[in-house]
């Protein structure tokens, strides 16, 4: 497949989505980029609602594809994306994510034509006011994770090497790796590695660029995605249970990334237990956070700590039985 200079493709899975893709689409079709240089491709899980007709209608403005998968898994999704895009560069995007600026793209971009190392660029998550309470927790955290994996991963202050014009370049080495898959990469890098794998798990990218000696990166701290990620705890649990169920535990021996580790970070595991469960400390960090933040969205912790970890010890108790 010919890969042509300047283009970025987007894949974007789906099924019923018709609430949310229009936004998304939308977002990337007011994009102050040549329209030519983007391409979407619609990964579609043989949606019963208006999601195609949403997305067809959009192809008046943009380069839109759509293309039907029967498999609902939306890492397979992502790779078939991969597999039939043609662009020099490559992201993904969740139908429920929609781009904040609309320069986003050349901000993003920029990276890459300034400095040949960088082999991706980190996307920010950005803060939605109108977005529920339980995901403008999350948003505020630059990629959106929640207290927990804030916790036990690290975040882009870690890893910044360099304040640039326009970008943070970054330094990444096996043992500082970001949990964040949400990233613009340089396609032709991971095509090998990706070619012959059934499913495009995106927070893999980083360390499998960083084991191939790709250790240059970027964060672009003035523009991002907002992403409607959490409607309601129990969404929270459903979420955590299947990805465990069908990305953490199938690829586990495969994986290059892991957020945690079971066998060395008892200590921490046992700190996070004693934070979580003696509620007056979330409670005082909630309301510090609100006051500074000027948003009460974060008197949630407490309940969102307790639901999140209790979803992966159970995630990880039902996936080993």
């Amino acid at each position: 497949m010919k890969i042509k200079k300047g283009l970025l493709s987007i894949a974007i899975p789906t099924y019923n989505e018709e609430k949310d893709i229009g936004k998304c689409l939308e977002s990337i079709s007011i994009q102050d980029y040549p329209k030519k240089l983007i391409e979407v491709i619609i990964i579609d899980n043989y949606s019963s609602d208006n999601t195609i007709k949403i997305a067809k209608d959009f192809s008046k403005f943009i380069n839109v594809k759509v293309l039907m998968n029967k498999i609902k898994d939306a890492e397979v999704s992502k790779k078939i994306g991969f597999d039939n895009s043609n662009g020099e560069f490559f992201m993904y995007l969740d139908a429920d994510m929609r781009l904040n600026d609309k320069r986003f793209i050349k901000k993003m971009l920029f990276p890459f034509e300034d400095n040949k190392k960088i082999a991706g660029n980190f996307v920010k998550f950005t803060v939605n006011k109108s977005h529920p309470p339980l995901t403008r927790t999350l948003s505020y955290d630059e990629f959106q994770r929640d207290p927990i994996f804030r916790f036990f991963t690290i975040g882009i202050n870690n890893i910044v090497k360099e304040k640039k014009e326009g970008y943070l370049l970054c330094y990444c080495d096996i043992n500082h790796i970001p949990p964040q898959g949400l990233m613009i990469y340089r396609k032709y890098l991971i095509s090998d590695y990706i070619k012959n794998k059934k499913q495009l798990i995106d927070n893999e990218i980083p360390a499998v660029l960083i084991e191939m000696g790709y250790r240059h990166f970027a964060f672009v701290p003035d523009t991002g995605v907002e992403h409607l990620i959490l409607r309601s705890l129990k969404e929270l649990w459903r979420k955590r249970i299947r990805n465990l169920r069908r990305t953490y535990y199938p690829n586990i021996n495969e994986r290059k990334f892991r957020w945690i580790n079971w066998k060395k970070d008892w200590p921490k595991i046992g700190l996070w237990l004693i934070y979580t469960h003696i509620l007056i400390f979330p409670v005082i960090n909630g309301i510090y956070k609100s006051i500074k933040n000027k948003d009460f969205c974060f008197l949630n912790e407490p309940l969102l700590n307790l639901v999140s970890t209790y979803s992966i010890i159970y995630g990880v108790i039902s996936s080993k039985l």
